[in-house]
């Protein structure tokens, strides 16, 4: 069985300030907690007072603290502290924010770069503008994994008051842009969690040819339940996609429209401005096939919830960004299919993309992850 165990850590070194073994969700309620590649998460946890530890004051401060979540002593999820409302009861609620929501709240100076590796940008902007400041920054590394990314070209002034996160998501957006995600590690020495910012091509390990993954999620088995999500909605779908940025009329930039020919559909129309700094047309246009690779087929998900003790472990087995396996339903001894809208069950090989892990009487694990197409 896991063992999961909370504690509080300062937001400036990482190092520890409590143990807090009854923290948890809402009026006593589950807990549920998300992280998702390239985006921060909030969620709403409470600490009853009567059994917290002498210097919870210290422990909850907003701007200054951050819980740590630790499975089986492996650090999986960090949140900071953003506020701490305070009443007549005997229960504190506070919101919690990842650590990719603090890159929100730092801005990005003068940075010229042409014909750059976009892996080392990522790390140039982060180290120079969240790693220190007028008051410090967080204690953070960055990592870049696998081999060297694309060349790119940016340019950013502080007049433009464009945070750390607006400039990476937009790299991020463009087609072969760069993956990133914020995780946490234990240091001895003192003993303290900080963040690593994990940069790449790509995150996470992909299945070798001729082999399995090294975490599948099954049902029966693990797995509790499941939805396949297909969507081609506005801002889900669309085969021709054109990208913009500020500008007056004419003089507006704008990509080409980026159009897949598809065989099935008849014309569906997306227009967006990544950022509205861009001047040039290359990158706009890199930012607009990025898009339409995403969104040509529409939005094709599957999520699964399994049992956290009856599946692969996260952080061990698996993490953001591997491929993983699932084989789901089947046909059962008497012939028939157990999950009838998939004849034959519904299986393959596919990529996690984030997690959502409820920390209840019984904890289970989401991967949401890709789907790939079916027959």
């Amino acid at each position: 069985m896991a063992t999961l165990a909370w504690l509080s850590t300062e937001l400036t070194t990482g190092l520890v300030i409590a143990d807090l073994p009854d923290l948890g969700g809402e009026s006593g309620g589950a807990l549920t907690l998300k992280q998702t590649m390239g985006r921060y998460e909030q969620v709403n946890v409470s600490l009853p007072l009567p059994t917290a530890p002498e210097n919870w004051r210290r422990a909850t401060l907003h701007g200054a603290a951050c819980m740590v979540l630790l499975q089986d002593d492996i650090p999986v999820w960090g949140g900071f502290v953003n506020r701490r409302p305070r009443d007549e009861g005997d229960v504190v609620t506070m919101p919690l924010m990842t650590a990719e929501g603090y890159l929100d709240r730092r801005y990005v100076g003068d940075m010229t770069f042409v014909n750059v590796d976009q892996n080392l940008i990522v790390k140039a902007v982060v180290e120079a503008y969240v790693a220190t400041g007028s008051n410090g920054g967080i204690p953070i590394r960055v990592q870049i994994v696998g081999g060297p990314g694309k060349l790119r070209t940016r340019t950013y002034m502080d007049k433009d008051d464009k945070t750390v996160y607006s400039a990476l998501q937009e790299l991020s957006g463009v087609i072969d842009g760069p993956e990133w995600m914020i995780g946490l590690e234990h240091l001895t020495g003192p003993e303290r969690y900080t963040f690593v910012l994990y940069v790449g091509n790509r995150l996470g390990n992909a299945v070798a040819p001729g082999l399995g993954p090294s975490a599948t999620f099954e049902m029966p088995g693990g797995v509790k339940s499941f939805l396949a999500l297909e969507d081609f909605g506005a801002g889900s779908g669309a085969n021709d996609v054109m990208a913009y940025s500020s500008g007056q009329g004419d003089d507006r930039p704008q990509s080409p429209r980026q159009v897949f020919a598809d065989p099935n559909r008849p014309t569906f129309e997306y227009r967006y401005s990544p950022s509205s700094s861009i001047q040039e047309i290359d990158t706009l246009t890199d930012h607009a096939a990025g898009r339409l690779q995403l969104m040509a087929n529409g939005a094709n998900i599957l999520s699964l919830t399994a049992i956290l003790d009856d599946s692969p472990k996260l952080g061990v087995d698996w993490g953001i960004g591997d491929d993983i396996g699932y084989q789901l339903g089947g046909i059962d001894s008497s012939g028939k299919d157990t999950v009838p809208a998939f004849p034959g069950g519904l299986g393959g090989v596919t990529r996690a993309l984030g997690y959502e892990l409820e920390l209840s009487a019984t904890p289970t694990i989401t991967p949401i992850i890709e789907k790939p197409e079916d027959g």
